[in-house]
């Protein structure tokens, strides 16, 4: 099978198409050939260690120290199960899934992947192509995931910080279906995608709105790990609750998440977000667009694997 393959960290241009064997269903696991993935931060991540400090050693001490132990980027797919272990009772060959392989596997930017049935994995919308539920699973789990921790979520106020990116424009729409009332922040350019979106007010960073801002949020969640601690203090109420990416506490991905997800999308309740798609084949201009940092939504990649 064809896969994006990387055997040293950097700038996109480590990526490139390998040959590379098909992988075989161990007991309790499906083979899912992928119809759709997606670029994220994560990937951007792992690929070119672009953290800061001691975190740079972790990574390469967890990653692999010289050249990445797993060659193969992504984490999240959405495509068709065409084999399964003989444990297997959940799924069957014919089912289409979406969701995230485990931990750091990764493995995703390829035709084929095998995924364990106890993985944060589901069906699929009933009414979504692999690009759409692509589209859903980072953004949607990692929202989910940072919201759910907010105890009363029923008209309490929440800033969306960085509310154009794959998180961000999942985080706006999962928090207005909890029932917070959602201000979106993001670039004065984005303003008219984020305001599809639907939050309830909207601030832009690039014009001094946030700036000239008197509103203290009982919630901050910020979507991309950029805000200061100046900026925290200011827009947060006194024992109000910041919630961030860039912290120590990462999110938990769960097929519940997922199940929720696939139900507020095919309720129409929930739109993806794509910001650009590219074929496998332009991986690195996949990688080039999400380095930008710029994007909105998500930056979709779809496998063309058929027979």
């Amino acid at each position: 099978m064809k896969a994006a393959v990387y055997e040293s960290y950097g700038p996109p241009s480590v990526v490139h198409l390998s040959e590379v064997p098909i992988p075989v269903c161990k007991d309790d696991q499906v083979l899912v050939q992928i119809g759709a993935s997606a670029v994220n931060s994560a990937d951007v991540r792992i690929r070119s260690l672009d953290v800061a400090g001691p975190l740079k050693m972790i990574m390469r001490l967890v990653l692999g120290w010289r050249k990445p132990r797993q060659p193969i980027l992504g984490t999240v797919f959405a495509g068709t199960v065409v084999a399964k272990g003989p444990s297997v009772k959940a799924f069957q060959i014919g089912d289409r899934l979406f969701g995230c392989t485990p931990g750091l596997s990764l493995g995703c930017h390829a035709h084929y992947v095998c995924v364990p049935i106890k993985a944060a994995i589901a069906k699929s919308p009933e009414h979504a192509t692999d690009l759409e539920a692509v589209s859903l699973v980072f953004g949607g789990t990692t929202a989910l995931s940072f919201l759910d921790r907010v105890p009363s979520k029923a008209g309490t106020t929440l800033l969306v910080y960085g509310a154009s990116g794959a998180v961000g424009c999942m985080a706006v729409q999962v928090a207005k279906l909890l029932g917070f009332h959602v201000t979106a922040c993001a670039s004065e350019k984005n303003r008219a995608a984020v305001l599809s979106l639907g939050p309830d007010a909207f601030l832009a960073y690039t014009n001094e709105e946030l700036d000239r801002c008197t509103t203290r949020f009982a919630v901050i969640f910020d979507a991309v790990g950029k805000l200061t601690a100046a900026q925290k203090r200011r827009y947060l109420i006194s024992k109000g609750r910041f919630l961030t990416v860039g912290g120590s506490r990462v999110a938990k991905e769960t097929k519940e998440q997922l199940q929720q997800l696939s139900r507020w999308f095919d309720e129409s309740k929930l739109h993806p977000m794509i910001d650009s798609t590219y074929g496998l084949s332009e991986i690195v201009a996949a990688h080039t667009r999400a380095d930008t940092k710029h994007k909105v939504g998500s930056v979709v990649v779809v496998m063309d694997n058929r027979p």
